[in-house]
């Protein structure tokens, strides 16, 4: 019986080493998963008031400036019902040709812009730098066409590490789910944001955005890696 016990352990064992599981394996570095990203982008954190001079509009560019405490600072917004809702910093997130950083300085009107390649992407998260602090990021589709807050594509937190960084998966925030989905175009897998969007145009004849609110609380240093996964 022990003989039967311990092969069907091994069996087990040999079996789980096989699958690749990104929500667990979120503490570790996403180029084990992956290989070398497509895109990094860094999200350097700056005391209130920082102001480096010079362009931020050069799309080659893998930086953004943001203040290291976005709580807040995008006012009031309001969703399709006429909830209020506190705005952090404001990432438009558009798809082109390539990856792009189409406006770096989150400084002058608490909003920067990232343009994504052509394809499907998983992204990790991770904070460095100095330790503590936090940062939630959430994704929301906007309304263009009335300037609301339609619905969000998840959220994620970020936490400040202690001594080792800590990956998180962010790639949720890409897709729309059924269930996160109020218009029922989504019937079967999660499906990538740019397609839903031009899904949910076609459907409402509305003008749709994309965008991340971060949420960051002194974190000086948010790193974000985009791995091609279609």
């Amino acid at each position: 019986m022990l003989k039967i016990q311990t092969a069907v352990l091994l069996v087990i064992l040999a079996v789980a080493s096989t699958l690749v599981l990104p929500v667990a394996a979120a503490s570790l570095n996403p180029n084990k998963l992956y290989g070398a990203p497509t895109f990094v982008l860094n999200l350097l954190g700056k005391k209130d008031g920082w102001s480096g001079g010079g362009s931020y509009d050069n799309p080659d560019r893998h930086t953004m400036f943001v203040p290291d405490t976005t709580t807040g600072i995008g006012g009031t917004g309001y969703l399709a019902d006429g909830t209020p809702i506190q705005v952090n910093l404001t990432m438009w997130i558009t798809k082109g040709t390539e990856f792009a950083v189409i406006d770096g300085n989150g400084f002058d009107d608490n909003e920067v812009a990232l343009q994504l390649g052509p394809g499907k992407y998983a992204v990790f998260v991770v904070a460095l730098g100095k330790p503590g602090g936090k940062s939630d990021i959430r994704g929301w589709i906007y309304n263009a066409t009335d300037n609301t807050y339609l619905f969000m594509t998840g959220m994620v937190s970020v936490p400040g590490h202690n001594k080792k960084p800590v990956w998180v998966n962010a790639t949720s925030l890409l897709f729309v789910s059924d269930l996160e989905d109020p218009y029922g175009i989504v019937t079967g897998d999660d499906q990538w944001i740019f397609d839903y969007l031009a899904a949910l145009e076609a459907t409402t004849l509305g003008d749709y955005l994309y965008l991340w609110d971060l949420d960051n609380q002194n974190i000086r240093h948010l790193q974000i890696r985009f791995y091609k996964i279609g």
